[in-house]
């Protein structure tokens, strides 16, 4: 009997435990808390912090060796002024390609320096005579400058700084300026700075251009253009050329035309730029002195033999003739030279007005002097000890009113 009562509350026990465990799985499956494990998990202590791991950079198995993986920004490797490049707008950066034309101080027009290239690309009409012009360049400078090659049709002209070389400059875009969504600047200038302002532009329109030449595809304007602005680049979103600002005549039925502003487009400039003669590029710079090549057991250079009288070499103090008290040239701004051609080339790189270090041996010392670089003389400048004269504009054509009109 006892047995038996036993067994019985055994078997009670363990279908009160099953019922137990399915009211608890069924009350977990409907997301109502077990009062079990939260007290479980009350009373577990909380769980350790993580350790801080440091991190290393990745390294990337390149053939079969360990090479160290590119570094994440690479703004790190610029310097100063390429990020302060980088970073300005659009608009600023192509107003550092932008001079201003003058004569005297006074203001004529604007320009585009071409890229890579020195040279400024503007218009001719504000120019006049074209004598006595120069530049001021972004950085505020002023450098003089010559007409190299013009064309009257499409009032373009190309000025030769005769010092210095600017290297912001300007390039040409590809893309359609006359389109809906085109974002289009062209510049002006005030108190002797340059600013973008917005331009329009409506089509591209025949119009009459210097010597009462036809003018297809000229860019009409939907903008008022002061006549000072007249040679300024126009350009697109990314800060490249579309046109040159330029000055024509639009026709009217039985009528004088009217004078107006408009774009040269990228097919006329670079049809105008293909036809500059090659005399019309910047002064080669200078230095003033003969040599040979020469290899000594400490060093190898280029062996002053002459220095030219009132040279740039000369006003450093360059010696030249004897060997035992002449000097060699062995850099020029670091860069070696170890023949006359290789310090030729080493020179043309510079230009004219820019002061350029020598690293000279001297008596078995070595010495570094500056150098102020000028253009080579004209022989027969000299000879004449006058000095050659400017190139000069042809006179305006007399034939039709329109040209009359173009010009005023």
């Amino acid at each position: 009997m006892k047995r038996w009562r036993r067994s019985l509350a055994f078997a009670l026990a363990l279908s009160v435990a099953g019922a137990l465990s399915s009211s608890a799985a069924r009350a977990q499956e409907a997301g109502e808390p077990d009062e079990e494990a939260q007290e479980a998990e009350a009373e577990a202590p909380p769980p350790a912090p993580k350790a801080r791991r440091k991190v290393i950079p990745a390294r990337a198995d390149v053939g079969g060796k360990d090479r160290k993986a590119a570094p994440p920004d690479a703004e790190q490797k610029r310097g100063p002024a390429e990020k302060d490049k980088a970073e300005r707008p659009v608009e600023e950066r192509a107003a550092r390609g932008v001079a201003i034309i003058e004569r005297g101080g006074q203001v004529l027009g604007l320009g585009a320096v071409l890229a890579g290239d020195g040279r400024i690309l503007t218009a001719l009409s504000p120019l006049g005579a074209g004598n006595d012009l120069s530049a001021r360049l972004a950085d505020g400078t002023t450098v003089r400058v010559k007409l190299g090659h013009h064309d009257r049709v499409w009032d373009l002209a190309l000025l030769v700084p005769q010092t210095g070389r600017w290297t912001e400059g300007l390039t040409a875009s590809s893309r359609d300026p006359v389109r809906a969504d085109a974002q289009i600047r062209s510049f002006s200038a005030a108190r002797g700075k340059v600013a973008a302002v917005p331009l329009v532009l409506r089509s591209r329109k025949t119009l009459i251009g210097g010597d009462d030449r036809q003018l297809d595809s000229a860019i009409e304007l939907g903008s008022r253009v002061s006549p000072m602005d007249l040679g300024a680049p126009i350009v697109d979103e990314d800060g490249r050329v579309v046109a040159i600002l330029g000055r024509g005549c639009a026709p009217n039925e039985g009528k004088p035309c009217t004078p107006v502003a408009y774009g040269a487009p990228i097919s006329a400039i670079r049809g105008f730029l293909r036809a500059v003669p090659a005399t019309a590029v910047q002064p080669a710079a200078w230095l003033g002195i003969q040599g040979v090549s020469e290899a000594s057991p400490v060093a190898k250079g280029v062996r002053v033999t002459v220095v030219h009288p009132e040279s740039p070499a000369d006003e450093a103090r360059l010696q030249g003739g004897d060997r035992a008290a002449s000097d060699m040239i062995l850099a020029v701004d670091g860069v070696p030279v170890t023949s006359p051609e290789a310090l030729s080339d080493a020179i043309r790189t510079h230009a004219v007005g820019e002061k350029v270090p020598l690293l000279l041996l001297s008596r078995g010392k070595y010495r570094q002097v500056t150098v102020l670089l000028r253009a080579a003389p004209d022989p027969k400048a000299a000879a004449a000890k006058k000095p050659a004269p400017e190139a000069e504009l042809p006179p305006p054509s007399s034939s039709g009113k329109a040209t009359e009109e173009y010009r005023k």
